[in-house]
């Protein structure tokens, strides 16, 4: 069974959670596909769509910008993790890589593999107050 959960909206910030569970079905159709999590900016507000997610498998952030102005997607969970994004038909990958630009209208996919629990925040540099946290925590440990 799959299933999604669109995160709140309240005052240009989205909070969502993430529960982390080692086997299990999650937001994956088998152990060796990606994870896909979706983020609209509409507004100058983040809205996410995903499921659960597993640790130590691979995951793809979708991030549409429907606002006609430029944003930023960032956050520190990209960080010391090798990651790559597709943006405008360039890839750009890394350990060091902090999120994407997006001007109004455009799109980006950030591919990496979540292998640490923790809390993150994802924001938009440009904009302080578009903010939203990702918790990353095992089911296991709860």
């Amino acid at each position: 069974m799959k299933s999604t959960w669109w995160g709140p909206v309240v005052a240009g910030m989205v909070g969502l959670v993430l529960f982390i569970g080692a086997g299990e079905e999650g937001g994956r159709s088998d152990a060796q596909s990606e994870q896909i999590m979706e983020v609209v900016i509409r507004n100058s507000t983040f809205i996410a769509k995903q499921a659960p997610l597993a640790l130590n498998s691979p995951v793809r952030i979708v991030v549409r910008n429907e606002d006609s102005i430029r944003h930023d997607f960032g956050s520190a969970i990209f960080q010391n993790t090798q990651t790559q994004i597709e943006h405008n038909g360039v890839i750009a990958y890394g350990s060091t890589v902090g999120g994407v630009f997006l001007d109004g209208g455009r799109s980006a996919t950030i591919h990496f593999t979540l292998q640490r629990p923790g809390q993150y925040e994802f924001k938009c540099s440009i904009h302080p107050d578009m903010k939203g946290e990702i918790l990353l925590m095992s089911v296991g440990a709860v």
